[in-house]
């Protein structure tokens, strides 16, 4: 084992080849704790390295970083191992967590094989399966391979029903394949574990719409407004389901609610409105996106309404002001959105404010 002796003040220190691994060790699977890698690891082949490590710590900032370690590869990883006689199974009071960054790192930059080849290794270390299982399944799902993560992702569940992300993870893969059903069943028990979870609410009551369970929908998003009021969206939804259902007059009593409310959060703001356009409400359009622009200047939906409400009210160089914004700034959300121009301007009025 090669050694550099290093000497600060009256203090000497071993550095050794093994070093390296010994910071990434405690770094990302204790968390930096430097007494509990001892108590796991102070009469194996780094232990020594540790001892080094506290002294050093002592002595100088910033030991335990990534830089004096990284980049330890899957490959590399293995070798240190080998060459330390030592296993994941030897880390018995490590968390690992540091360790579950590296790995999805490792899959943002698309090596999912080496990712994959860490996950193994996790699986023999003492940590919980079901996050390991999970974790795997996502990965398998990012590098394209559904197959193998759905599996993965209902072993999870098996180990573990109360995994959020995994019921969601699923219930997204088997929506773009088109098995609504399935995709419905692992919304509905997301919400069971995670009641909370409100956008999920309307991802299922989608599934359910695609899957021609109308009454489910419904009543998915009748619970929806029993738990957030405040919220419009999910009336505006619901009034547009009940048109699909037929039920013109339930559409009727919904909207109207609409109408007579006024937004609380700013994601309902622009929903909210286009019911207030088709009623002619232009002022409280004005006044209700104004008020959530001072609070929110970078919002350019709120712009976009202001731009009709202005050219409905005959106040075409405000239109046109805020447009130039848009042409300034953000002209890849101008042509993102422009239907909303289409639908609630005249080819007139599109032309009064240069829309073409």
């Amino acid at each position: 084992m090669e050694i550099i002796r290093l000497k600060k003040d009256k203090k000497s220190f071993d550095i050794t080849d093994t070093l390296p691994f010994a910071i990434a060790i405690l770094d990302e699977v204790y968390d930096g704790d430097i007494n509990v890698a001892i108590h796991d690891l102070k009469s194996t082949k780094i232990g020594k390295d540790l001892l080094t490590i506290g002294g050093l710590a002592e002595t100088f900032d910033n030991v335990v970083t990534p830089e004096n370690y990284a980049p330890i590869e899957y490959e590399e990883f293995n070798d240190y191992l080998k060459e330390t006689g030592l296993s994941v199974a030897s880390f018995t009071r490590g968390t690992f967590s540091g360790f579950q960054d590296k790995i999805l790192s490792i899959a943002d930059r698309g090596d999912y094989e080496s990712a994959q080849k860490f996950l193994d290794l996790l699986m023999d270390a003492n940590v919980d399966k079901a996050t390991v299982c999970e974790l795997k399944g996502s990965i398998f799902l990012e590098s394209g391979d559904e197959e193998e993560g759905i599996k993965w992702l209902q072993n999870a569940l098996k180990i573990d029903c109360s995994l959020v992300t995994a019921y969601s993870f699923l219930g997204q893969t088997f929506y773009n394949r088109g098995d609504f059903d399935s995709a419905a069943d692992c919304w509905q028990r997301e919400i069971a574990a995670s009641p909370d979870h409100l956008v999920t609410y309307f991802m299922l009551t989608d599934a359910y719409i695609n899957a021609g369970r109308m009454d489910e929908a419904l009543n998915v998003l009748k619970d929806l407004s029993k738990r957030d009021p405040d919220s419009i969206l999910t009336k505006v939804e619901m009034a547009e389901l009940y048109e699909k259902m037929g039920n013109i007059e339930m559409r009727r009593i919904v909207e109207d609610e609409v109408l007579k409310t006024k937004p609380v959060y700013i994601n309902d703001v622009e929903p909210w409105a286009k019911i207030q356009f088709k009623h002619s409400n232009y002022d409280v359009v004005e006044e209700v996106a104004t008020n959530f622009l001072k609070e929110n200047p970078d919002r350019p939906e709120l712009k976009m309404l202001l731009v009709v409400s202005h050219m409905k009210k005959g106040q075409c160089d405000e239109a046109k002001r805020l447009l130039k914004e848009f042409e300034n700034e953000q002209v890849w959300y101008f042509y993102g959105k422009k239907e909303l121009f289409d639908e609630y301007l005249t080819e007139e009025e599109r032309k009064q404010c240069g829309i073409t």
